[in-house]
């Protein structure tokens, strides 16, 4: 300002005009600055594009993904059944793992049905009880019991379907099994269980994008199942605030969001990494028999990454509202981000034989600590 009142001095020494000229280019070098400033202010997007944005473009492909790939799994599964081969547990494995890894990039948003409709235990139940599933398979394999998709479904507890439950019957100590190790029996669960992996994966579709979406394909699952689901979810979360939703504005379904990251990122944590260390066991470590659960961790932060700095969001994201907020408490969240996962890069080994490897685990877990404060902090910044 001094450096401006100085400059004026000299223009006025031109006469009332030059003055008067001096005068107007300060009152318009003042509202140039105060536009700017509006201007500015402008660039927190609507929350209601940011919602949108959230569904349509991180929740719906995710779940789109997650369901094609757990039909491919479905039908790979089923075609080789009477006569299994390495290639073929091995291209099963393969889809396992994609199926997983979608599952995992959703973890940021376990809310509404995922939680509601219990998708998250029926599917994600950890540890399996794996000494209650093996007495069902030589139960299956001495003809006892027949093992049917069914039985899985109405039948057996979380602990005994899901994930878990099929890369038990796929892997051993991280790699395919072999064909020839696989009995009868396994093959069956393995048949069934994969086939309820898939009704889940498609329920959880539908309920976010509603049964219209599905396609036939994947309704004839539902409908076979005999699997009602209500929705489409995605549009209660868009249309917040409105009558039909059961959110009552929308701050509180932004907030559902940023709390589903808190929530993913203190699991993490606490109980992937926490217990595990704690313990000293390595078979707690979630997705232990693939040796996979390096990759299960990074896909969760990278499941934060994406619900909250937005995918193809054209800026219409919780990262630009809160940064519009507050610059500080939105760099802190997108530092802590990278920090998570470029703490998960320095892991050489899986997980589980890593257990040695203190200081790597020491900084995991103060990275995922971190990345929950600085999002509790976001939460702050918007109420």
């Amino acid at each position: 300002m001094k450096e401006k009142m100085k400059s004026y001095k000299k223009i006025s020494k031109f006469g009332v005009f030059g003055a008067r000229a001096a005068k107007l280019m300060l009152v318009a070098g003042g509202l140039l600055a105060m536009s700017e400033g509006f201007a500015f202010a402008q660039k927190a997007p609507d929350a209601g594009a940011v919602l949108a944005a959230f569904a349509d473009n991180t929740v719906l492909p995710t779940y789109a993904k997650m369901s094609d790939a757990a039909v491919k799994l479905d039908k790979l599964v089923s075609s080789m059944k009477a006569n299994p081969t390495d290639e073929k547990i091995a291209e099963a494995a393969e889809l396992w793992k994609q199926v997983r890894q979608e599952w995992e990039l959703s973890e940021a948003y376990l809310f509404g049905p995922a939680a509601f409709a219990n998708l998250d235990p029926k599917l994600d139940s950890w540890p399996l009880d794996q000494a209650q599933l093996d007495k069902i398979l030589k139960l299956a394999d001495a003809g006892s019991l027949n093992v049917d998709a069914a039985y899985v479904r109405d039948y057996l507890g979380a602990a005994l379907r899901g994930f878990h439950a099929v890369e038990y019957l796929l892997f051993r100590d991280g790699k395919p099994r072999s064909a020839k190790d696989i009995t009868p029996g396994e093959m069956a669960y393995l048949s069934a269980a994969v086939r309820v992996v898939a009704e889940d994966s498609i329920a959880l579709q539908a309920w976010w994008a509603g049964t219209d979406a599905l396609g036939k394909e994947k309704a004839a699952y539902l409908e076979e199942a005999e699997i009602e689901v209500g929705g489409p979810y995605a549009k209660e979360v868009k249309n917040a605030g409105k009558a039909g939703s059961r959110y009552e504005s929308q701050g509180e379904a932004i907030e559902e969001i940023i709390q589903g990251c808190v929530d993913i990122a203190d699991e993490l944590a606490e109980s992937k990494l926490g217990g595990p260390v704690k313990s000293g066991d390595p078979k707690e470590f979630e997705s232990w028999y693939s040796f996979s659960s390096r990759e299960d961790c990074r896909n969760n932060v990278l499941s934060i990454r994406y619900s909250y700095e937005g995918v193809n969001s054209d800026g219409n994201s919780v990262s630009a509202l809160v940064a519009a907020k507050s610059k500080e408490a939105d760099a802190a969240v997108r530092s802590a981000i990278e920090k998570a996962l470029k703490s998960f890069d320095a892991f050489s080994a899986p997980l589980s034989k890593s257990l040695s490897d203190k200081e790597s685990f020491k900084a995991a877990i103060s990275a995922c600590s971190e990345l929950s404060q600085s999002l509790q902090k976001a939460q702050e910044v918007l109420k």
